[in-house]
């Protein structure tokens, strides 16, 4: 049996299931709060999972695929007046919660279970951009500061072009009345000049002249590059994700030069990670730039225009786990 865990918005699962089908593989998807922890038997070595209406022993688990997994708990009412001690509760629980996850995750790895992927694995942009140094890959002049002097001092050196980007994960928010998400923004003088002399610290980085953009998929040390040509439309120039309906980027097939996958697959193995989506960007003098890894990013985007079928290669991996 294969365990995958999902979301239930991730639309690649679903593409991914249906090769499994095709392929007789018997598995299990489980999204947020589809599956629990419902005992832990130190004594016998198992662990019983409870999948909706179903236990299952960890013991029959024979690969998994860590698919943008958020195992959640939905926790029972506290009924305490005392707001500042309910929410410790709920914090504590939460944790509590948290470590069996992580040691279900570390079952698997001491048991010997092969996977794709990692749970306990975030992103960690800081990390990301020094160890692709470290490998000898370019990445854009970068400074994360909470003062305005710095910030000044950094646009005059890099020619008064530079953007700024989140730290960690996006923001992404969604009301009934509001949708805010957080995008790469360039940085004007005019911005700066209106910021307090100290801020809460920012991440900044040179906006590097590009010809095109990469988006790589990486999966147990094979490379499916896709170039998306984003400069000629100025809603995608900056950030690429403010896709333009009317006018969509072109995006194709591309094969990386052996020598920057060599890089790339160091820096993978470094992080720790076997699959994950990377960013790149190829400039004007043809040198090629690091930006980030998602561990859990989408790969759809990329198997669709350029042919792929990356979903069948990971449902025959799984099989073959």
């Amino acid at each position: 049996m294969i365990l995958i865990l999902s979301e239930k918005s991730d639309i690649t699962t679903n593409q991914v299931l249906d090769w499994c089908i095709g392929y007789q593989t018997s598995v299990i998807r489980a999204n947020a709060y589809d599956l629990k922890i419902a005992h832990i038997d130190y004594s016998n070595n198992y662990i019983l999972l409870k999948y909706k209406k179903e236990i299952i022993k960890s013991t029959k688990i024979k690969a998994v695929w860590y698919r943008r997994a958020r195992i959640k708990y939905k926790y029972p009412s506290i009924s305490i007046e005392n707001n500042q001690l309910k929410n410790r509760i709920k914090q504590h629980l939460h944790e509590e919660w948290s470590e069996m996850i992580r040691f279900l995750e570390q079952w698997f790895k001491n048991n010997s279970v092969p996977s794709i992927g990692n749970y306990l694995l975030k992103d960690r942009k800081l990390t990301q951009l020094s160890i692709a140094k470290q490998n000898s890959l370019h990445i854009p002049n970068t400074i994360i500061t909470a003062q305005k002097s710095e910030l000044l001092l950094f646009f005059k050196n890099c020619k008064k072009n530079i953007i700024t980007k989140d730290i960690g994960c996006s923001l992404s928010f969604i009301s009934d009345h509001l949708i805010i998400d957080g995008y790469t923004e360039e940085v004007s003088k005019e911005f700066i000049d209106n910021l307090s002399d100290t801020f809460f610290p920012s991440l900044f980085q040179e906006n590097i002249v590009k010809v095109y953009e990469l988006r790589i998929f990486f999966l147990k040390d094979r490379f499916y590059s896709m170039a998306i040509f984003s400069q000629q439309n100025e809603k995608s120039r900056i950030d690429v994700r403010k896709n333009d309906d009317e006018i969509p980027n072109r995006r194709v097939p591309y094969q990386l030069p052996k020598e920057i996958e060599h890089k790339l697959l160091l820096t993978m193995k470094k992080l720790n990670l076997d699959t994950g989506s990377i960013d790149m960007i190829v400039d004007t003098k043809g040198d090629y730039y690091f930006l980030e890894v998602n561990p859990s990013g989408q790969f759809g985007m990329v198997s669709s225009p350029c042919n792929y079928y990356i979903e069948r290669t990971i449902a025959q991996e799984l099989q073959q786990l």
